[in-house]
């Protein structure tokens, strides 16, 4: 059936504004119009630059076709002064240039070339440059962009990439190249064979790292030990490092930059490079008509983003219906922009959604033949990681040659790959930061050219807070990059490696280490049998070959989860390989996500987990492909235990805490949920996984009594009127209690607003007995029972709740999700009232109109009390007072003219 009722429009060209798109955009009498809630506008800027003579020598300037963008003169003059450089600009604003121009200087500088670009003789050891990336298509890219560049110069300098994909010439290329490009994975191997590299390390003099604002959380706490390994075996063999580091726009460009170096910068960041004018427009799309043609399939493909339910009634029994799927509507946005010879990238949040948008856009173009002339055909494809290599490489030639129209992408055409100009970017929903958005956006309109870009939002929190907050993303405060140090699990295992590359000692206290905290470790391993001697002499390794294979960069120990399919599958039958190239799970999130029975959605298709086999060194997860009418949805109760605060400040009367503390998380049971209603199939379901302990950092938050006491009266009929079972909870706390329910879900969700977070990295649990998770003299006693036995912990907070002679306080937490800590509980202490203000122009600015709320303001898909209770208002009432907006005064009314003794409130806390 077609579904337009638009006129032809015939205007076709790199010309789209916004109006065009929303005027010519086909509509059905039966969609209600998408809100188009905000257009932005951004005036072209020009370029600021310095004339190339006057920052390099002759014998680069000369050649050079350019001049020098005004970061780039800036940064090549702090490299020449013999600084740390940070450059943290635009994409597509020549930052490859700049480390590239300070190695040829270098190697000039060295003799190694002569003055004419030609090689000295015998002359090769005397500057070497290692350039890092996150990824190896990007790796590829770089490599071509550094030969064109010489190239252009006249000069003969031998750049090769050495990683897990080089399978020939490894010797040559250690001993003759002049610049080596990898990433960091391959660099934590390779450290261990440094007397290999010798000459390399020995002529080291500028390491860059590309897009180093990607490394934050577990990749980034790794990656600043891998490089302070690197710079111990670069000592050793005499290298004199100088580092450049080249970002996205950051928050704490500085802050982040030393963290990963241990090493002082000078940050770059007055952008110098030009853009075109550019057209923002935030696309709201329409509520889901039920009678439309939405298929079980295009539900399958979003219930990840939104496992909540698809519509409810409000308050007054109107009904909200959910809204169509940015997965659905995107890429009809992409099918007209890309048949009006608009040339454009679409972004996807997975592999499978790139292909899955394909053909949606095709399906969308079939369905409108009085819109789009179906005598011709729209050059699109998809583009993944899961490709074949000379796939990839082939679309993104044929794309920037002209050949493709389109390309449906995931973040991999985010970063730096050279695709040529473009003129339009669709963002199938808000990808989490805004440094990610603007780099996203920014890969079209370069110099001059005009363009547009097409945020389609999600029904979720970030991406109507984004909606109905548009000017936000105009902020000049972005979000920080977090890196933490501290975590001793992952130091530990660095400690090992760097053992192993080269003995330990004095000479390590503060430059690799604090002498505290190396001596711990050292004594740690020393009384484990993995190493031995003391650091007054040379501490050696002496364990089984090779630990930095225990380096594991996306988790905090060395027992992760690895997911492969089960044995039995026949692979050629369901056209999967024997590697599902997934990245390793660590354990909460094994156990939430993949204990046996779960259905999983991988890459776009539906899988089930068969089997969990701890018993091997690497304990594996095994997966089958499934075609099934449900998905899943774990239930899990969190503990927090041993709660000890290490600062805390006040704020507007609360107490803010941050500290160390232990979480239990049992993973205990899950529910099998209908795709497309997500109404239960089968609920209760054991999961048979034991509870789990993570010694982790823990922010913290004290309501005052007057507060509470307040909000307790104001709210004590929501029980009643909720109807709950008296016997869930005492119902005189209730009401207040599903208000921190729905605070604490709100301020986690909001933190990838202020932070580089994924939400997924943070758990929470609002308690109105806040006294008793903090820690107790009889911890050590019952820490073995609880390991065991959730019940053990409740019940020892219970008894804890009977012993104490004071009104406890309540509040909610916040915590690492990661054994150890990841610094992002550390980073939302010290941002709170940022992140508190966000929750709650969240929570107040909601259009869905219901008490609980929704998906877009309080659900969280990984609460383990199934979204209830939650109290919006509530919430709301919290929020303001801690934020001093609301008037103290106005609690009166709810307070009792005497003083108030209360009930004891009962032991309950929500995860």
């Amino acid at each position: 059936m077609s579904d337009d009722t638009t006129t032809p429009d015939t205007t076709h060209g790199t010309d789209i504004d916004v109006a065009t798109l929303i005027d010519t955009f086909p509509r059905t009498s039966l969609t209600p119009e998408s809100e188009y809630l905000e257009t932005i506008e951004q005036p072209a800027k020009s370029a600021d630059t310095a004339p190339a003579a006057d920052v390099l020598r002759p014998e680069l300037a000369e050649p050079y076709p350019y001049d020098l963008f005004s970061h780039q003169a800036d940064a090549l003059d702090a490299l020449e002064a013999g600084d740390n450089v940070t450059v943290t600009t635009s994409t597509s604003s020549g930052k490859t240039h700049i480390y590239g121009l300070q190695i040829a200087r270098n190697l000039l500088d060295a003799g190694v070339l002569n003055a004419d670009g030609s090689r000295a003789a015998d002359n090769n050891d005397a500057s070497t440059a290692l350039c890092v990336y996150p990824m190896k298509a990007l790796t590829k890219d770089q490599k071509e962009a550094l030969d064109d560049l010489y190239e252009q110069l006249g000069l003969d300098i031998r750049v090769e990439i050495y990683d897990g994909d080089t399978q020939s010439g490894r010797r040559e290329i250690r001993e003759q190249a002049d610049v080596i490009l990898t990433n960091f994975a391959a660099l934590n191997i390779y450290l261990e064979h440094h007397d290999k590299w010798s000459r390399f390390y020995s002529a080291l003099d500028l390491v860059a790292i590309d897009e180093s604002h990607t490394y934050t959380g577990i990749q980034g706490m790794h990656v600043a030990w891998i490089l302070r390994r690197m710079q111990r075996v670069a000592d050793y063999w005499g290298g004199d490092l100088q580092y450049i580091l080249t970002s996205a726009t950051i928050g704490n460009p500085e802050e982040h930059s030393e963290e990963l170096i241990n090493e002082p910068v000078t940050v770059i960041d007055n952008d110098g490079s030009p853009h075109g004018p550019r057209e923002l427009t935030l696309w709201n799309p329409p509520p889901r008509d039920k009678t439309s043609d939405s298929t079980p399939e295009e539900d399958v493909f979003d219930i990840e983003a939104d496992a909540g339910p698809e519509e409810t009634d409000t308050d007054d029994g109107e009904f909200v219906a959910e809204r169509v799927p940015a997965s659905v509507e995107a890429p009809k946005v992409f099918n007209h922009l890309t048949s009006r010879d608009i040339r454009t990238l679409l972004f996807c949040p997975s592999r499978k959604l790139t292909e899955l948008s394909i053909q949606r856009a095709d399906e969308h173009r079939r369905n409108n033949p009085r819109v789009y002339d179906q005598s011709t055909t729209v050059g699109r494809e998809a583009y993944n990681a899961g490709l074949g290599r000379s796939t990839r490489h082939s679309r993104e030639h044929q794309f920037k040659t002209g050949v493709l129209t389109g390309l449906a992408t995931t973040s991999a055409l985010e970063l730096g790959i050279d695709i040529g100009d473009l003129d339009a970017t669709v963002l199938m929903g808000y990808p989490g930061q805004r440094q990610a958005f603007w780099q996203r956006i920014g890969r079209a309109g370069r110099e001059a050219s005009r363009s547009l870009a097409v945020l389609v939002g999600d029904h979720r929190t970030l991406d109507q807070y984004i909606l109905t907050h548009p000017e936000y993303l105009l902020e000049n405060d972005v979000e920080d990059a977090v890196v933490d140090t501290s975590n001793n699990t992952v130091f530990a295992t660095h400690v090992l490696a760097a053992a192993d590359e080269i003995a330990l000692d004095e000479a390590d206290i503060d430059t690799f280490a604090d002498e505290d905290r190396l001596r711990a470790a050292v004594k740690m391993w020393r009384e484990a049998g993995f190493v031995d001697g003391y650091l007054d002499a040379a501490v050696h390794y002496c364990g089984p070959s090779r630990p930095q294979t225990r380096v594991n960069l996306y988790g905090t120990t060395e027992t992760d989860y690895h997911l492969t399919l089960a044995g039995d599958i026949d692979r050629d039958r369901c056209g999967l390989s024997e590697d599902l190239d997934l990245e390793p799970v660590e354990q909460n999130r094994a156990y939430r996500d993949y204990h046996e029975g779960a259905v999983r959605l991988l890459n776009g298709q539906q899988f089930e987990v068969v089997n969990i086999d701890e018993n091997r060194a690497q304990p594996t997860i095994e997966l089958k492909p499934v075609d099934c009418e449900y998905y899943t949805r774990t239930r899990n109760k969190v503990n927090v235990l041993d709660a000890e605060s290490e600062e805390s400040r006040e704020v507007n009367g609360f107490t803010l805490h941050f500290g160390r503390g232990t979480v239990l998380v049992h993973h205990h049971s899950y529910d099998q949920l209908y795709i497309g209603n997500s109404e239960p199939k089968q609920q209760g379901i054991p999961t048979n996984v034991p509870p789990i302990l993570m010694d982790t950092q823990l922010c913290w938050v004290e309501v005052p009594e007057d507060v509470e006491t307040a909000l307790v009266r104001k709210y004590k009929n929501y029980g009643v009127e909720t109807g709950v079972d008296p016997d869930q909870t005492d119902i005189a706390h209730l009401g207040y209690i599903a208000g921190l329910h729905a605070a604490e879900h709100a301020t986690i969700q909001t933190a990838p607003l202020e932070l580089r977070v994924d939400k997924n990295d943070l758990g929470g649990l609002a308690t109105l007995v806040m006294d008793t998770h903090y820690t107790h003299p009889d911890y050590d006693e019952i820490a073995d029972s609880i390991r065991e036995s959730f019940e053990a912990a409740a019940h020892a907070l219970e008894q804890r709740t009977q012993d104490l002679a004071v009104r406890t306080a309540s509040g909610w937490f916040i915590y690492d999700a990661v054994d150890g800590g990841l610094g992002f509980a550390r980073a939302i202490y010290d941002n709170f009232e940022a992140l508190a203000e966000r929750a709650r122009d969240q929570l107040s600015d909601c259009r869905c109109g219901q008490s609980n709320g929704c998906p877009a303001c309080t659900f969280d898909e990984n609460c383990g009390n199934d979204n209830k209770p939650l109290l919006r208002a509530s919430a709301i009432d919290v929020l303001d007072q801690l934020l001093g907006e609301a008037d103290r005064n106005d609690l009166a009314e709810h307070l009792p003219d005497d003083e108030y003794g209360g009930e004891r409130r009962p032991v309950v806390f929500y995860s």
